[in-house]
């Protein structure tokens, strides 16, 4: 039986422990006009495009939150959703997101592209060039997929999320 696209391709993991922020659909009210404000973002002197001049809460969210690709914990990116509290069924605690698989990490142009890059002569017939898939795991149409667990009791039910 071939089960191609779930199992991932060899490939060099490089963990890189960075700092992420939650999506500005989980922040406060008065913090989500501060990031959609572009003339605070100016006088904080960011380097932003002015294509985000009329949606800067856009630069935020794929800038600075919620870091794409595969991880251990952190903060759920939310692109075909919008935040959902996931609820334990045990005790009703909200759960962390423990694992985020997801079908492509960031492109060429993100300020998340990993600080080194595998080396092509120590992978045999990896692609340097390509970096958007290196693991060539693809859930559904292109999603990730989060699995969740509950922060007051580990033994309570997982929970998990495709989007």
């Amino acid at each position: 039986m071939q089960y191609d696209g779930y199992l991932p391709e060899p490939c060099l993991l490089h963990p890189e422990q960075v700092t992420e922020y939650p999506d500005n659909l989980e922040v406060s009210k008065e913090l989500q006009e501060q990031l959609g404000n572009w003339s605070m973002w100016q006088a904080a002197d960011v380097e932003m495009d002015s294509d985000y001049e009329s949606c800067p809460e856009e630069f935020y969210d794929s800038e600075l939150a919620g870091a794409p690709g595969w991880k251990v914990g952190g903060w759920p990116r939310w692109t075909s959703t919008d935040p959902d509290p996931r609820l334990c069924t045990a005790c009703g605690s909200d759960m962390d997101a423990l694992l985020t698989i997801a079908t492509f990490e960031s492109g060429d142009d993100s300020s998340w592209l990993p600080r080194q890059e595998p080396e092509a002569a120590s992978l045999t017939g990896f692609d340097p060039y390509e970096r958007s898939q290196p693991t060539a795991v693809h859930i559904g149409s292109g999603y990730d997929q989060q699995l969740y667990v509950c922060p007051a009791t580990p033994e309570h039910p997982h929970s998990e999320l495709m989007h």
